[in-house]
């Protein structure tokens, strides 16, 4: 007679793989760890996730998705323009909250090991380059809005932002970890400048603003959903 099916088995997976890397680090963690604090048997954490990397990357996909809920939450409630500074601001407060995602991009290699240096390789540029024509998109409506000067091309605007966006995952490994204040400084400091250098006097609109940055985390959140399917 077949064993029944364990309720919600991947996310006890991925319930016990965060709960082992916040506490002994990636690096030190089994599959054989992980199905124990699952509760459940080795072989079937495999049969949900093909193996050790998977594991992580599944684990960070899903806090990825806990943070775009996050931001989501705070442009819904913000009273005044969500501009460029505002979005970044939101991002870098809801990523410090998540200790995974924090570590991810401190490059707290204690708790990642060496995915703080492996992040961008394999699928994950193809991710990247996705989201590039997502975000051309959204610099367009911004533009539209009177939040972004209209005279400065598109594609130059995107490009900027794409460079620090993927810098930004990549720093950990090539110029070394950082603190919470020095990420939280850097990345205020470029929204800042970026602000103030598209920043143009025509009427903003508040609400298509606001409705732009939404529309992009949708749609990130449908790459995260296709990630998931089998």
């Amino acid at each position: 007679m077949p064993r029944p099916l364990v309720p919600d088995r991947r996310a006890r997976i991925l319930d016990a793989a965060r709960a082992l890397i916040l506490e002994h680090g990636w690096p030190r963690t089994t599959v054989a760890d992980v199905a124990a604090r699952a509760g459940i048997g080795k072989g079937a954490v495999y049969l949900e996730l093909p193996d050790k990397a998977a594991i992580l990357d599944a684990v960070l996909r899903r806090s990825t998705r806990d943070l775009t809920a996050e931001v989501r939450r705070r442009v819904v409630e913000a009273a005044g323009v969500v501009d460029l500074p505002a979005v970044y601001r939101f991002g870098t407060e809801a990523l410090l909250g998540d200790p995974l995602m924090r570590a991810l991009y401190v490059g707290d290699e204690t708790l990642l090991g060496d995915h703080v240096r492996d992040v961008a390789g394999g699928a994950g540029g193809d991710r990247y380059v996705g989201r590039l024509g997502w975000l051309s998109e959204y610099v367009a409506r911004l533009q539209d809005a009177g939040i972004v000067d209209p005279a400065v091309p598109t594609a130059t605007v995107v490009r900027v932002l794409g460079i620090f966006s993927v810098g930004l995952v990549h720093a950990p490994g090539t110029i070394g970890a950082a603190s919470d204040d020095e990420l939280r400084d850097a990345v205020a400091l470029f929204a800042d400048l970026v602000g103030r250098g598209l920043a143009v006097d025509l009427p903003a609109d508040v609400e298509a603003a606001r409705a732009a940055q939404l529309g992009l985390l949708a749609r990130l959140d449908h790459q995260l959903d296709l990630l998931e399917e089998p």
